[in-house]
C-alpha cells in the first residue's frame, strides 16, 4: 500500500525550515511510503524568487507540484518550464503554452500513479475544456494505474461532474480541486473507486488573506487606495490531505490542517 498527501496550494514564499517540519509531519501522519503533492500557484503568481523556492519545496521532500494558469503569468514561471529542471507540471488545456509537461507518472513502493493537470480558467488566459484534454487522455490511456486529477478553478459543479464523468473505471480515480484556498471534505462519489475533493485547501501565514494582511487586503482591495502589500510573516496554517491506495483501491482517506 502506498498513500498520497496532496498539499493546499502554497500561497507565498516560506522558509526551509517551515517546509521541512510540515512534510515530516505529513509523512508521519501518513506512516506509509507517501508521494507529497502540492499545487504552487500561488507562488508562480508572487514569489520573488521562483526557482530558489521550488528548490525549497523539492529539497524537502515533494515529489511534484502543480500549476494553473499561472505557468504563463510571468517570464520566471515560462522560465521553469523552458528548464524542465524540475518536475512541475502545468495545466493540459493551457492554450498558447509549448513548453513543459502535463502528465507526469510516479512510481513509489511497488504502486505506479499517473498525475494529470487541468484547468477551467479565469477567462483571462485562453484554454480548451479540461474533460476534452482527459477524454484524449483516459482514450489512449491501456494500463489500470491509479490517476490522480488536479483540476484548477471554483467550479465545484463541474468538479462534480468531472468525478462522475470518470467514475466508472476499474482503477482509483482521484479528482482534486485547487481554486478557492479554501479546503473542503473529500468523498467517494459515484463508485467506490472515485473520490473527489473540490478544494485542498492552502499553505499560508494564519490571520492572513493568503499571507497578507487582512488590514493591507482591506485598503487596497476595498478602499482602493494605491498601497504595496507586504507579506505578514508567522505561524503557516497548513491543508493536506492524504488517500491511503494500491494499484487497485482506495482504502481511505483523511483531511487535515496543522500550525507550523
Amino acid at each position: 500500500m502506498v498513500s498520497l498527501a496532496f498539499i493546499g496550494t502554497i500561497q507565498h514564499d516560506i522558509a526551509r525550515d517551515a517546509m521541512r517540519r510540515l512534510v515530516d509531519t505529513i509523512k508521519a501522519d501518513a506512516q506509509a511510503d507517501c508521494i507529497v503533492v502540492c499545487n504552487a500557484n500561488g507562488l508562480f503568481s508572487t514569489a520573488s524568487k521562483l526557482d530558489e523556492q521550488l528548490g525549497i519545496l523539492f529539497d524537502c521532500g515533494i515529489d511534484l507540484v502543480t500549476v494553473g494558469e499561472q505557468a504563463i503569468s510571468r517570464s520566471a514561471c515560462r522560465s521553469v518550464f523552458a528548464k524542465a529542471e524540475w518536475p512541475v507540471i502545468k495545466a493540459a488545456n493551457l492554450a498558447g503554452s509549448t513548453t513543459g509537461t502535463s502528465i507526469k507518472t510516479i512510481s513509489h513502493s511497488g504502486c505506479t500513479l499517473h498525475f494529470v493537470c487541468t484547468m477551467d480558467g479565469t477567462g483571462k488566459v485562453p484554454s480548451g475544456y479540461p474533460h476534452e484534454i482527459l477524454e484524449e487522455f483516459f482514450k489512449n490511456k491501456k494500463d489500470k494505474f491509479p490517476v490522480v486529477i488536479n483540476e484548477n478553478g471554483n467550479d465545484f459543479r463541474y468538479l462534480k461532474a468531472l468525478a462522475w464523468k470518470y467514475s466508472d473505471r476499474d482503477y482509483p480515480v482521484m479528482v482534486f480541486g485547487s481554486g478557492t484556498g479554501v479546503q473542503t471534505g473529500i468523498s467517494k462519489q459515484f463508485t467506490q473507486n472515485c473520490l473527489l475533493q473540490c478544494d485542498v485547501g492552502s499553505v499560508a501565514t494564519e490571520n492572513t488573506i493568503y499571507g497578507i494582511d487582512t488590514q493591507q487586503w482591506w485598503t487596497k482591495a476595498i478602499d482602493r487606495r494605491p498601497i504595496t502589500l507586504l507579506p505578514k510573516w508567522g505561524s503557516l496554517l497548513c491543508d493536506y490531505t492524504i488517500v491511503w491506495l494500491n494499484s487497485e483501491k482506495i482504502e481511505k482517506f483523511s483531511v487535515k490542517s496543522v500550525r507550523i
